[in-house]
């Protein structure tokens, strides 16, 4: 029965991070690049912003999701080792977190500071033509970076943590 709650709650804990990574990853290189394509620049930004809001909401629930299961996975390796560490082990989890902080700045960079900026830059421009698109079209370069940083930052997590299990 033990082995049955670890194995669901790190399926829960594998599932919420490849939600949080899977749509950025989606939003940025998938949904943006055809929004561009279809849409005028200011059209296409508004259409994005709204993906980011409905995103914003999603990921949270998963990063809560992510916190919960995190330490229910610690106690859960704890209480098979008997709380037994190795050091490598207690570096490898340090790092872990390291880069999930990291990857959790670089988000809240990406969705809550430059997408809120670019919702309210592109809300009240002319939809065809506009004198500041070249400064939307930077900040959403800046956005496209903190979400690569986000989805690498991931995926650094991801190798730290196939090397906690190695150990």
């Amino acid at each position: 029965m033990h082995a049955i709650i670890e194995l669901f709650i790190r399926w829960i804990h594998l599932l919420a991070a490849m939600i949080w990574l899977s749509g950025i990853f989606f939003s940025v290189f998938v949904v943006s690049p055809i929004l561009r394509r279809e849409f005028f620049l200011v059209q296409s930004f508004r259409h994005m912003a709204a993906i980011r809001d409905l995103l914003r909401v999603i990921i949270r629930i998963a990063i809560h999701v992510l916190l919960i299961t995190g330490a229910m996975n610690l106690v859960i390796v704890g209480l098979g080792t008997k709380m037994q560490f190795s050091r490598s082990y207690v570096i490898l989890w340090g790092a872990k977190l390291g880069f999930v902080g990291l990857m959790t700045v670089f988000h809240s960079i990406h969705i809550s500071v430059l997408g809120r900026r670019l919702a309210a830059q592109t809300a009240e421009l002319d939809l065809i033509d506009s004198t500041e698109q070249p400064l939307i079209v930077k900040r959403e370069k800046q956005a496209q970076l903190f979400a690569t940083l986000t989805i690498l930052s991931g995926l650094v997590v991801l190798a730290l943590t196939l090397g906690m299990r190695g150990i």
